[in-house]
């Protein structure tokens, strides 16, 4: 063979062998990877989706059997190792952890397409008995830990290729600690304190709610201790849960330190809930009328779209829902109101308007029955009936009952 021909073989296997390396998925770079969720509560747990776009470089980025990583990274570099680094106990100096590497277990990651990875977030260390650390955890007062999530085509230290990285947040627990006030009218509007931990936000603003109302115009304390919001309607009730979602997870008041039992089981330390409220109350306008006159109330609060009302000229003792004008508190057997305001309509849930007649015949506060003499002037309080008949069932069947006052006056 002569030495021309030798020199174009020898090239054409250089060319060929570089082409071949070329189009290895394994020299390409990592990809980056997005996470199905990017933060997550002290201790671990929870399932992760991963996936990535793959390119023409990395068409098939995920392997059968992946490996996966969580690289503690601190402040310092965001990069995972180019190969997967042999598992670490999680170390903390003060309230800081310094280092760490948990490997997931390899039966909870699975490959669900080769550029979608499904895996837990490590709660236990992976081979525990050889390896003495607990799960993804914060060390002592620490708020927040940044990690990188590391998948490899393996878990050898010495062979194997990094496919995707992302980053993940470790965050505290939230809990409760108390509620300043703890009750709200059932128009809402009221502010309210929520003080405890593990309240500040890491991509996305925390979510709360009050007897399943969302609440709004949330602001976090720059500490993460502590948040302001405002209630939302409901109709009253009592004992309910304040439930706040934060990136370490969702405590509910009933619950406040989240540890998902009724008591700690010691008496002295006992996770006592604390209960939301809603009381009755509404508000109108207007809030006086003259004698004689026709008055058209508009009355906010919350609860009127279940309520069947008592139509003009109807019978007032119905066992269906009324509007009365009471002298005092309520008493469906000896206090029942000297007018009924008629229910024209209901705008909504929390809405109503109804028409007084200041002109008409004062009701009897026992029977209801006319008494011949008209509303003298005096102060009186506006209630909302659920059932108007006599000696209706309950103490006091008013579903509205306070804030409401209306007087009647020479205007």
């Amino acid at each position: 063979m002569s030495p021309c021909v030798k020199t174009v073989l020898a090239s054409i296997a250089v060319t060929a062998t570089v082409l071949a390396a070329a189009g290895t998925p394994a020299s390409a770079a990592a990809l980056p990877m997005s996470l199905s969720s990017s933060f997550g509560p002290s201790g671990g747990g929870g399932t992760i989706i991963g996936s990535v776009t793959p390119n023409t470089a990395v068409p098939a980025p995920f392997p059968t059997a992946p490996a996966v990583q969580f690289q503690y990274i601190g402040s310092g570099s965001t990069s995972c190792s180019a190969k997967a680094r042999a598992r670490a106990q999680i170390a903390a100096t003060g309230t800081a952890t310094t280092a760490g590497v948990l490997t997931v277990e390899p039966a909870d990651v699975k490959r669900v397409t080769s550029w979608k990875i499904v895996f837990k977030v490590p709660s236990t260390a992976y081979q525990a008995e050889n390896f003495n650390t607990s799960g993804l955890v914060l060390a002592g007062t620490q708020t927040q830990a940044k990690w990188a999530v590391c998948a490899y085509d393996s878990d050898s230290t010495t062979t194997s290729t990094l496919l995707a990285t992302a980053l993940y947040t470790l965050t505290l627990k939230p809990t409760i600690t108390s509620i300043s006030p703890k009750s709200s009218p059932a128009a809402g509007g009221q502010l309210i304190t929520v003080t405890g931990t593990g309240f500040a936000p890491v991509t996305t603003p925390i979510t709360a709610t009050a007897g399943g109302i969302p609440l709004t115009n949330i602001k976090v304390a720059a500490n993460g201790n502590s948040f302001t919001a405002t209630t939302g309607a409901r109709a009253a009730d009592s004992s309910l849960p304040l439930i706040v979602t934060a990136p370490g997870g969702t405590v509910s008041s009933l619950d406040p330190d989240n540890n998902g039992l009724p008591q700690d089981g010691d008496p002295a330390t006992a996770d006592a809930p604390i209960a939301f409220s809603y009381s009755n109350g509404i508000t109108i306008t207007p809030n006086t009328g003259a004698v004689g006159t026709m008055v058209t109330i508009d009355v906010t609060g919350a609860g009127f779209s279940p309520l069947d009302f008592e139509p003009t000229g109807g019978d007032p003792t119905s066992a269906l829902a009324h509007v009365f004008l009471v002298e005092g508190a309520y008493n469906s057997a000896t206090n029942r109101g000297v007018a009924e305001c008629v229910v024209g309509m209901v705008v909504s849930d929390t809405q109503l308007v109804c028409d007084l007649d200041l002109a008409a015949s004062k009701l009897n506060p026992t029977t209801s029955g006319s008494q011949g003499v008209p509303i003298a002037e005096d102060a009186y309080i506006l209630t909302v009936v659920q059932d108007g008949s006599l000696g209706a069932v309950g103490a006091n069947p008013s579903i509205i009952s306070s804030g409401a006052a209306f007087v009647v006056g020479p205007y």
